[in-house]
């Protein structure tokens, strides 16, 4: 009879636990040299990890849902090091705008129409924008946007281009298309686009108004500022 009982105790008294499952430290690449090094999950960055671009930049830290996402430190070619909380890709830093001011309210100069072939060199430059964007070609889209393109306050550039670059090479695939409402002149050579933008990837799709800032350059127009309206 003991024996009996202490059979069906084995059988029926044991109830395995079970545990979620942990990331996986696996090590991915993308076709322009940036490396990820840490902790994935149902195809995603998660836990720790590690970022390599090419151009020296790294991240350290926590990732959640493909994004940065937690304690990390960010350190820069130059050795300037980046550390703190970041929320879903972007460090917190309490006093930081959420995007760049053109100063929307500021009455425009009394400028001439602009001329077709000005109309057509800035659709030319947007349409190459948005090509590489779709292209998931960071280097040429970067190229697009002048040495003097606003950013929000706190924010350096190189900062700014890694967040970029990361935008555009996690999705999938991405769709994109703009259209255009209207040109203009802020300043001979300043020209405020205002255009309807339809955005979709494999992760997110949305559908926009923006006011893109372009500047008359020597290597042609590129993006100095751009707002959501």
């Amino acid at each position: 009879m003991h024996l009996v009982f202490f059979s069906l105790i084995i059988a029926f008294g044991f109830v395995p636990v079970v545990q979620a499952e942990e990331p996986s430290m696996q090590t991915l690449a993308w076709p322009d040299g940036t490396r990820y090094v840490g902790g994935l999950q149902d195809q995603m960055r998660q836990g720790q990890g590690t970022i390599y671009w090419q151009d020296g930049t790294r991240f350290i830290g926590s990732f959640k849902d493909n994004l940065r996402h937690g304690p990390g430190m960010m350190i820069l070619p130059d050795g300037t090091t980046y550390e703190g909380d970041f929320n879903r890709g972007r460090l917190i830093k309490p006093d930081a705008e959420i995007a760049p001011t053109l100063n929307p309210e500021a009455e425009p100069m009394t400028l001439a129409p602009l001329d077709n072939n000005t109309i057509s060199a800035i659709t030319n430059t947007l349409d190459l924008w948005a090509a590489a964007w779709m292209a998931q070609n960071p280097d040429q889209y970067l190229s697009l946007y002048s040495d003097d393109f606003e950013l929000a306050e706190g924010e350096s550039r190189n900062l700014w281009e890694m967040n970029r670059r990361e935008r555009i090479l996690i999705p999938s695939y991405i769709q994109l298309d703009l259209s255009y409402e209207s040109f203009t002149p802020i300043t001979p050579t300043q020209v405020d686009v205002k255009l309807r933008q339809s955005y979709r990837s494999d992760r997110y799709r949305e559908i926009s108004n923006k006011v893109l800032r372009l500047q008359s350059e020597p290597k042609g127009w590129r993006i100095i500022g751009e707002r959501q309206r």
